[in-house]
């Protein structure tokens, strides 16, 4: 048992390992800050909107919507929402930007999906802590459910893996489908309730975006964050959903990745 499991760890997780690896050098190798653009980029969108939003327009929110600083309501919603549409976007390229190892009998394709969602992952724990540090310095009430922070990120990173799973094989087979995903993301974000807060849904409506899971995630977020409170029920539903949709994601890939590699 010990030797199966070692070796579903060295076929799995030592290469989705060392892809990231590789793709944070491939990234950052060549500027001048290099790894340090995944701190610099997260303050310096914390600082603009910070200008902007509370400086410049003092832009406030309700009361329900936890501390009332705009800058703090909108980032964290944002920088989740960014984690997962940078690791989908990059998902459903990686099986046409990697076809080379796709042909390597021996490498597991289920892994290339995976390795743009890890990388977002890795800059959403630094933007999130940054947004967290200005929290505390802006004098937003934390608490202990903070504690809740990282389940809430896993469970966002099994959701983002289920759908780069699933696009990726869609975009090899559908070539149109990778101009359109960026339109589609742009949707996705403006039926998120990042800008605007939920009370500001016309009730008819409600059910309709809470079919989204981002809507879920971003509450789940902004509970722990603004709120200081439970993540209830937000929570158990965002687990719902990216349970779901990563099992979807796996079954059709196995299902259809024989397929894609020929088409490649």
């Amino acid at each position: 048992m010990k030797q199966r499991i070692a070796i579903n760890f060295n076929a799995y997780w030592y290469p989705l390992l060392s892809l990231v690896q590789r793709d944070f050098k491939v990234r950052y190798s060549s500027t001048v800050f290099d790894i340090g653009w995944v701190i610099i980029k997260p303050l310096i969108f914390i600082s603009l909107y910070t200008l902007v939003f509370s400086i410049i327009l003092k832009v406030k929110v309700g009361p329900n919507d936890g501390h009332g600083d705009f800058v703090l309501f909108l980032l964290s919603g944002y920088f989740p929402f960014m984690a997962s549409a940078e690791g989908i976007q990059r998902g459903s390229r990686s099986l046409i930007d990697n076809r080379g190892l796709l042909k390597k009998v021996i490498f597991p394709a289920e892994v290339l999906p995976v390795v743009g969602v890890v990388s977002a992952t890795v800059t959403e724990f630094i933007g999130m802590g940054l947004l967290l540090g200005f929290a505390v310095a802006s004098g937003a009430p934390l608490s202990g459910w903070l504690l809740l922070l990282p389940l809430v990120v896993l469970l966002q990173v099994i959701m983002t893996v289920g759908l780069a799973w699933l696009l990726s094989v869609l975009t090899v087979f559908l070539t149109d489908l990778g101009e359109a995903l960026g339109l589609m993301i742009t949707g996705w974000l403006f039926l998120t309730p990042i800008f605007y807060p939920v009370d500001s849904i016309p009730p008819d409506l409600l059910l309709f975006f809470k079919l989204n899971p981002m809507f879920h995630f971003v509450a789940a977020y902004r509970a722990i964050i603004l709120q200081a409170h439970a993540p209830w029920p937000e929570l158990p539903v965002a687990g719902l959903f990216a349970f779901g949709l990563s099992l979807i994601g796996f079954w059709f890939f196995r299902k259809t990745i024989d397929r894609a590699k020929n088409f490649i």
